[in-house]
């Protein structure tokens, strides 16, 4: 996700740089009190804070190898050789494990005030408990999936804690209000556990009484991973020694590997298994600080306390950027199997398999909105906005193509697949806002919104004959190689209503130009798609002459925080 990270950061530079030029083109406009302020060291000191927000991980494991020494033939130790993937399948060796996290974090600090200058220093801890779990398999490459894809095989990857100690360096744009960016290296834990079926039943390859027994059927791997982190953000100081705060954070923890090694308890030998695991984030954050000591002569409560520059009613327009972290799990409710002259079939009846995916993805989103408010009091304002987010975001899991077990015979192969993809979102929302000052409202919002997602359902379309060892060679079989299943590729797309809730801060720093920072959850329900794919041709097989139908829903949910910038018109 390094290019999401550049993009988001890219844009939020871009409307700092938009705010400090309107800021020098209208300086002239400021109230004559805050061009006095301007030189006043109100934002130097000690500050305590605590910040809520989310953590999006972005996080994938690929394994690099696999052995398997109680195999009778030596060239069939090597897992992936054993499964053809050296030979020309080209097998699945990773996956991705993206999530999303409420996150909580105290922060401490402190900050040099030199003119509208600042630079600063800031260490925060953060708590954020999140598990993306892949069942049917105890490591996330084909040779692990079981026939049946039984839930009682699985990898997992856990996040919990996240630290960090950052330089900052910012600009106030206003005597109240400070733009700034922030560095500095990063920590977090990090969790992987691999679960190795112990029921003979479902042919476990850890089960006491199977063919090797290994041992021990869980494993896990406990880290603190030392990566960095960079980002921005703004905070606007409310009265003397309040400072409210939103920020956004990229954080790359890069790859680490871990090996792991179980024993045959039935026989000679032992599995090896390594792989890699590459780890970056996004956080975004809303906080608020208390800053020690007392601005000097109390101006900077005098500023806060100004009338603010006309009333808060009107038409506006404006642009945002962020992120929206979306949380989708794919779930197969039914397959069905039509033979040519037979009665369908089931294709889940009796089936012990797992039937969903996650498929969760993170984007830079940017979104121009429109709106108007209403001041009804000296203290509250109403209002109503729409916006337009792009956030083009794809997640894709390979070895199946559709979600959860393979009930149809994929291939286990790279070349079957499934994805998920989010281009767009809109909404139509309702304000209700609180002047905490005459320049400073937090406001709630809530209302319809929109999102579009396309699915994509692949299936592999090649046949091959693959020599394994001399002597031994394996057919390929794929569903919808020529003459078989068609079509091949299959791909649907819905725009799905939900609705939407969320907070966020506006500030007037000049007297037409507001800034904001916003926190907006989304559910949009689940949206539902039929796959259909037939053969009907004699080169297919006995296999062939029937109709597979599967239905699948989507479960779409969204988080998004952004940073806009507006213009009142009067």
């Amino acid at each position: 996700m390094h290019r999401v990270a550049h993009s988001t950061l890219v844009i939020a530079s871009g409307l700092m740089a938009m705010t400090a030029a309107h800021a020098a083109d209208i300086a002239v406009k400021a109230p004559a009190l805050a061009q006095d302020l301007a030189p006043v060291a109100a934002w130097e000191g000690f500050h305590l804070g605590a910040g809520v927000g989310f953590r999006a991980s972005d996080t994938n494991v690929n394994v690099t190898s696999a052995t398997d020494t109680t195999a009778a033939l030596p060239a069939l130790q090597n897992m992936f050789f054993a499964s053809g993937c050296s030979a020309g399948l080209p097998c699945v060796t990773g996956r991705p494990f993206n999530g999303t996290a409420f996150r909580i974090s105290p922060y401490l600090g402190y900050d040099w005030q030199v003119g509208r200058a600042l630079l600063g220093i800031e260490g925060d801890v953060g708590f954020a408990d999140q598990t993306t779990t892949l069942l049917g398999s105890f490591y996330p490459a084909t040779p692990f999936a079981t026939a049946t894809g039984s839930p009682t095989n699985s990898f997992s990857v856990r996040t919990s804690w996240d630290a960090s100690l950052r330089a900052r360096a910012g600009y106030l744009i206003d005597p109240a209000v400070l733009l700034y960016g922030t560095a500095g290296p990063s920590w977090i834990h990090v969790e992987t556990t691999s679960n190795c079926s112990t029921l003979l039943a479902t042919d476990g390859a850890c089960a006491a009484a199977g063919a090797t027994g290994f041992a021990p059927a869980t494993i896990t791997n406990s880290h603190t991973r030392l990566g960095y982190t960079v980002g921005g953000g703004a905070e606007t100081m409310l009265g003397t020694n309040w400072i409210l705060r939103a920020e956004y954070r990229f954080s790359d923890y890069g790859r680490a590997s871990n090996t792991d090694v179980r024993t045959a308890t039935a026989a000679v030998g032992t599995q090896t298994v390594t792989y890699d695991t590459l780890l970056r984030t996004h956080t975004a954050t809303f906080g608020l600080a208390y800053k020690f000591g007392t601005p000097a002569g109390g101006s900077m409560a005098a500023y806060a306390a100004m009338p603010a520059g006309g009333s808060w009613s009107g038409a506006y327009v404006g642009a945002a950027a962020g992120i929206r972290a979306n949380q989708t799990t794919a779930t197969l409710d039914k397959a069905t199997v039509l033979p040519a002259g037979f009665a369908p079939f089931d294709a889940l009846d009796n089936c012990r398999c797992f039937l969903s995916n996650g498929f969760d993805t993170t984007a830079a989103r940017v979104s121009p909105y429109v709106g108007y408010n209403w001041q009804i009091h000296p203290k509250w304002v109403l209002g109503l906005e729409g916006d337009f987010g792009f956030a083009d975001a794809q997640s894709t899991s390979s070895g199946n193509y559709l979600p959860g077990t393979p009930v149809f015979g994929a291939s286990g192969g790279q070349n079957d697949s499934f994805s998920v993809r989010t281009r767009w979102d809109a909404s139509i929302r309702a304000r209700a806002g609180f002047l905490v000052t005459p320049s400073f409202m937090t406001f709630l919002t809530g209302g319809v919104a929109w999102m579009n997602v396309e699915e994509t359902s692949r299936c592999d379309t090649s046949a091959q004959t693959l020599a394994i060892v001399p002597g031994l060679t394996l057919t390929e079989n794929a569903n919808c190689a020529p003459g078989r299943r068609s079509p091949a590729v299959i791909t649907q797309s819905t725009t799905k209503p939900g609705f939407t809730v969320g907070a966020g801060g506006e500030l007037k720093v000049w007297s037409n130009w507001l800034l904001r920072g916003e926190y907006r959850y989304a559910d949009y329900g689940r949206a539902s798609f039929t796959d259909s794919r037939s053969c009907a041709s004699a080169a297919g097989g006995i296999n062939c002459f029937l109709t597979e139908t599967a239905t699948n829903s989507l479960r779409l949910q969204s988080h998004t925080a952004m940073f806009g910038i507006a213009y009142k018109i009067d």
